[in-house]
């Protein structure tokens, strides 16, 4: 197991990452609606292809489903962030990216009484915003290119509460807060040609809403003999969850100017006139309902293998500023875990109590550029690295367990056809997932 000296310099680079990481993507196609949406689950649900709906544990849980609450036998901490390397792909041309972000916080208590129950709270993204697109056109005279830009995103707060409602089946629900901000400018500029006025025409969204999410968890034990007369138990899950709808509503402004273009395009800007300042202006933007369903098999803590099928509603919505109907966003994923020797009260091989992990997704994208939803393919393999400590419920020492969760996914999406961008990535995960044992009930003799 890790010492407590090594395990603290780990969580302080994690810090020392979340502090120094820049809120941005460097995707281009996060022009279009509220952006690149982002996963909504931890580190080490990123290394399973993104499964997380049907799994139970008793150490960590999944924010997208608050039924598998009730699982929970520990209190969790649980923080991440992730970096990204990136390049964009044109027919003619290439362009490498880098961004990284803060990506999760979420802490979760389980309570003693009767039934299996357990709150949640946390923050996370739901979509990000970070674009800058050069079009230059020089069959013009004087020559002069189109700036897109483009920064903000949406973030969640979430309020989550699970309860065992008869034995096997958990069921539960959150509150979430949306809010987050838009920016996006787009302008015409000179670069050479001071007789020209450039100009731009900005517009600002500060965004907030709340919705809802709904989850059941159904399991099934089955008792398995091998030839060596040794039995096991096998867990079949069965998971599903609903997203509301939500309408985000926003207040801003919208600001054109003039400038020259010259010193713009040398980084300074020098502005000439004010075309138009509109302030306290009013939008609404649509965030989709969608369904979650998926299936886990499992053997206590060894191994698991996870089927995962979600849907969100994207075809309901309309991008006001293209007047185009988006496409619904369709994910199918699949990934496995494994812990050859998950006896972390005894003594052993290290390696052999390392959590490894692997995952596959498939998107159908809700981005419109075209007649067909863009791609986006994701392989993904993880590292659970253990932090074992014990402590003493009702008189037992118990092992409790935390991980520090590294995952490194790469990602492929879009495609260099009909003047598309193709984009590959390597996104690389580092997270926290802290255990111990609050509100324990003392035996007194």
């Amino acid at each position: 197991m890790l010492r407590n000296k090594q395990f603290w310099t780990i969580a302080m680079m994690l810090v020392s990452v979340i502090a120094s990481a820049q809120s941005s993507t460097s995707s281009p196609y996060s022009l279009s609606g509220l952006g690149e949406l982002k996963y909504g689950g931890f580190t080490q649900h990123t290394a399973t292809g993104g499964t997380s709906i049907s799994q139970q544990n008793e150490n960590t849980f999944s924010p997208s489903n608050p039924a598998s609450l009730a699982s929970l036998r520990f209190t969790v901490y649980d923080v991440g962030a992730k970096m990204s390397l990136g390049k964009l792909s044109t027919s003619t041309l290439e362009a490498n990216t880098r961004s990284g972000n803060f990506s999760h916080f979420a802490m979760a208590f389980p309570f003693e009484t009767k039934r299996k129950m357990a709150v949640s709270f946390g923050t996370n993204q739901y979509s990000d915003v970070g674009y800058e697109i050069n079009n230059r056109v020089n069959t013009d005279t004087p020559s002069y290119y189109n700036l897109f830009r483009g920064n903000g995103g949406i973030n969640r707060v979430f309020l989550g509460y699970g309860i065992e409602a008869f034995k096997n089946f958990n069921i539960g629900a959150s509150a979430n807060y949306n809010f987050g901000s838009i920016q996006a400018l787009e302008a015409k500029v000179y670069p050479n040609s001071s007789n020209y006025f450039s100009f731009s025409d900005e517009t600002y969204y500060n965004y907030k809403g709340f919705d809802f999410d709904l989850g059941v968890q159904y399991s099934v034990l089955d008792t398995v003999h091998s030839k060596k007369n040794t039995s096991g138990i096998i867990k079949h899950t069965i998971g599903a969850a609903f997203h509301t709808n939500a309408s985000l509503r926003g207040t801003g402004y919208r600001y054109a100017e003039t400038f020259i273009g010259p010193q713009y395009d040398k980084g300074i800007l020098v502005p000439i006139d004010t075309l138009l300042f509109n302030d306290n202006l009013r939008d609404t933007v649509g965030k989709p309902a969608g369904i979650v369903i998926g299936y886990t098999i499992s053997n206590g803590k060894q191994w698991s293998v996870s089927l995962e099928l979600e849907q969100n509603l994207w075809s309901t919505i309309t991008d006001k500023r293209t007047n185009t109907k988006f496409f619904d966003n369709t994910r199918y994923s699949a990934g496995f875990s494994i812990i050859p020797s998950p006896k972390y009260d005894e003594k052993g091989d290290w390696l052999k109590k390392v959590r490894y992990s692997a995952g596959i997704r498939y998107e159908n994208l809700y981005y419109n550029f075209g007649t067909e939803p863009l791609k986006e393919l994701g392989i993904s393999f993880g590292l659970g690295l253990p932090i074992v400590k014990s402590v003493r419920i009702e008189g037992e020492k118990v092992a409790v367990v935390s991980m520090i969760n590294i995952t490194a996914e790469y990602v492929k999406r879009g495609t260099t056809n009909n003047g598309l961008i193709q984009e590959d990535y390597i996104n690389i995960g580092l997270g926290l997932n802290l255990n111990d044992k609050w509100f324990t009930k003392r035996k007194y003799h």
